[in-house]
């Protein structure tokens, strides 16, 4: 099985990437979880094509059913080291989505997210990874105020993932001391009239969930 995903992600290009990638990931789901160690395995591979097409089916996993990677996260995490953005936006939301699966593992990726965001990742990798934090900040009052700073700054630096931000605003509220709730409040006042109707909408459900607060 080995030999025969490697030689069909060695061939995974443009449009073919995320078809093939799908097709792999609904028979990881329907049980062949050979496909799925395999993945993991090529997630750092030397070859571009092939560890995109392994993070591909890892993130549609992810998005389904979650719980058959919970004893693989540690190694997914090499992945966000690959030269490519699209390796590292499919592990890093890989690792948002499995966020409450092991706490303690996909909060190692924090830095790495941080890192992201000051650099020039991307539009894709920027919201990826944005989308990261929102399923962080949401474990724990304690990882709310992690992220809290993070997503802070993200508004000011790349205000073209204001809709991002917000919605792991409204994410991580929830779980968030008063401190922090307060602050997410104050600055959904600031985009409650905003010109863009997603991001109005979303400040002011912000606002209507917890301006009390």
């Amino acid at each position: 099985m080995a030999k025969s995903l490697l030689s069909q992600l060695e061939k995974n290009k443009g449009t073919l990437s995320s078809v093939l990638g799908k097709s792999l990931a609904r028979k990881v789901l329907v049980g062949n979880n050979q496909i799925l160690d395999e993945a993991i395995k090529l997630v750092v591979s030397n070859n571009k094509n092939v560890r995109a097409g392994a993070a591909k089916i890892i993130e549609m996993v992810a998005e389904q059913d979650s719980q058959l990677l919970k004893n693989n996260l540690q190694s997914l995490l090499p992945a966000l080291d690959a030269p490519e953005p699209q390796t590292r936006w499919m592990i890093i939301r890989t690792l948002g989505l499995c966020a409450e699966l092991d706490p303690a593992t996909t909060s190692k990726a924090l830095a790495k997210a941080k890192k992201f965001l000051a650099a020039d990742s991307g539009a894709c990798l920027f919201n990826r990874t944005i989308f990261y934090l929102g399923c962080i900040g949401t474990l724990t009052d304690v990882h709310a105020k992690k992220v809290f700073p993070i997503l802070a700054d993200t508004l000011k630096k790349i205000p073209n993932q204001t809709n991002t931000v917000l919605d792991s605003f409204l994410k991580i509220a929830e779980n968030a001391d008063t401190k922090i709730r307060k602050q997410i409040v104050k600055i959904a006042q600031e985009y409650s009239n905003h010109s863009q109707a997603g991001i109005k909408n979303k400040a002011n459900k912000l606002l209507k969930k917890y301006g009390e607060g």
